[in-house]
């Protein structure tokens, strides 16, 4: 009986060893996020070392079964992957030296992540070879044996996936998972070791030395700047105050390594101010669609400007509209937010609008590409009334190398909105900049001459200033962006290479005291 139940130890260590991988795994994304941003780059990296970390763990760690006795070495080695697993938190805090040493984007996400995920993934990976030379009784069974393991470590890497992602993220927080995963290891550990007084000497110490190492180190220096912080189901979300050359004193909205908006007193020549043009393209607007709500300026812009009209916003994210009303004014305004994806929104709602416009692009790093295709286009064309209006807005540039997801964007958009004007924010063609793209869903009802002379004398009448001849645009070769096939991180990779290097260096201006 005793050894049944020694053997069943040994299938959950398996199972919770596999479980604490695939959690730290998971939140691994959202830790790098606040760092660098997440991206297809961030997750390549991520699962790539965490592979990495596992595979050279589970070869040392067959080395290891074969030469040392088991009894002292499994419990050692959860002791070491809980320490390790331990520092991922204090080792997040202290990464400007790995921000300083490169501007590539892939680069930095390599290197976070073997900084941060190599080791402890590592230990881990040691953890099955040591537990299978244990485990197996009988040579001729070791394949049964083997897979009874693996089918524990499988499950509970399972296990983990859905309650990080179900559970953890929203109701612990990323750092606080991290910890109780150590935790886990180390409980894990004790028990295996308790007959054994010099290793649970060990782990004593480690409970008298860790946890005070750990509370000293995470004691953060209070940023005035920050006046609100919270982890929600998709961003680490912070709200700012800070003083801004351009904007004078000011208060961001920032959502992983993103400024979602920015809010100030002070008119900027930006794209949120571009909502006067839609009068000169349509009277008598009364329903109007934002996707994606950030800090809600431009729907509140749309609400000052056109009184008379319902604003309704699509915000994935349910925590931004608390963060709205508590520090952006929203309570102030008859908005109505639909919560929800975008994709399935739409699709589901029977409304049809004078305006929608797409604000859902103004992360350079991570763009929802489905919200560019041609079916998309499509769809929301379906859901416009008689020369109703789509306004997207993205980044990019219009001209040289760094142009090509722009041209592939307007290439798809032109398809279902022949008729169009073009916005742009920057100085200079080839600078990276903020572009919006105005469909109309019907005849052109004004030239873009006559467009331009409106808004001269208009509010905002610097957008007069923005409008781009639709004819700069000749490249027929881009490619339509569909369901399909929408390679957007690689027509976007010259775009983050060469923005991503200032946005990392306001970013980390803005939040230093």
């Amino acid at each position: 009986m005793r050894i049944f139940n020694k053997q069943m130890f040994y299938i959950l260590s398996s199972f919770l060893a596999g479980f604490c991988v695939m959690t730290i795994e998971l939140i691994s994304g959202r830790i790098v996020a606040p760092i660098i941003g997440s991206s297809v780059f961030t997750w390549t990296s991520v699962i790539g070392i965490t592979l990495l970390g596992l595979s050279i763990g589970s070869y040392v760690g067959g080395q290891i079964a074969d030469k040392t006795e088991g009894n002292k070495s499994l419990p050692l080695v959860f002791l070491l992957s809980s320490i390790l697993v331990s520092l991922i938190p204090v080792l997040a805090a202290n990464t400007n030296f790995i921000t300083d040493s490169s501007d590539s984007i892939l680069k930095l996400n390599l290197y976070l992540s073997i900084y941060l995920f190599l080791l402890p993934t590592l230990t881990i990976g040691l953890i099955q070879p040591i537990i299978l030379k244990k485990f197996a009784n009988d040579f001729s069974k070791i394949g049964s044996e083997y897979g009874i393991l693996s089918f524990a470590w499988s499950s509970g890497g399972i296990f983990g996936v859905f309650l990080t992602g179900f559970f953890f993220i929203s109701n612990i927080g990323s750092m606080e998972t991290i910890w109780l995963m150590s935790l886990i290891l180390f409980l894990v550990g004790g028990i295996l070791a308790i007959k054994d007084k010099k290793i649970i000497l060990l782990f004593i110490i480690t409970i008298l030395v860790v946890p005070n190492f750990l509370y000293f180190t995470q004691q953060k220096i209070l940023n005035p700047k920050i006046i609100f912080q919270k982890e929600t189901d998709y961003y680490n979300a912070r709200v700012i105050d800070a003083y801004l050359p351009a904007y004078g004193n000011a208060r961001i909205l920032a959502l992983d390594f993103d400024f979602h908006s920015i809010e100030t007193k002070k008119v900027v020549e930006y794209y949120p101010e571009i909502y006067p043009i839609f009068a000169n393209l349509k009277t008598n607007i009364k329903n109007i669609l934002v996707i994606g709500a950030g800090a809600y300026t431009l729907p509140k812009h749309f609400k000052n400007y056109y009184k008379d009209a319902d604003v309704s916003v699509v915000e994935l994210d349910p925590e931004i509209i608390n963060i709205g009303n508590d520090f952006f004014d929203l309570k102030k305004y008859n908005i109505k937010t639909i919560v929800g994806d975008a994709k399935i929104v739409i699709n589901k709602n029977k409304e049809k609008y004078d305006v929608i416009f797409g604000d859902a692009y103004n992360s350079f790093i991570s763009v929802p590409w489905y919200l560019l295709t041609e079916e998309w286009n499509n769809e929301i064309k379906e859901k416009l009334n008689e020369n109703g209006i789509y306004a997207i807005n993205f980044i990019g540039s219009l001209s040289g190398s760094k142009s090509e997801f722009t041209n592939s964007v307007l290439s798809t958009f032109k398809i279902s909105f022949p008729n169009f004007y073009i916005f742009a924010f920057g100085k200079n063609p080839e600078y990276t900049q903020s572009i919006t793209l105005v469909g109309v869903n019907g005849r052109l009802p004004i030239s873009e001459g006559e467009l331009s002379k409106k808004l001269l004398i208009g509010e905002n009448s610097f957008l007069a200033n923005k409008i781009i001849p639709v004819m700069y645009f000749k490249d027929s070769t881009s490619i339509i962006l569909t369901d399909n096939f929408s390679p957007v991180e690689k027509l976007m990779e010259s775009t983050i290479k060469s923005y991503f290097p200032k946005n990392l260096f306001e970013f980390k201006s803005i939040l230093s005291i």
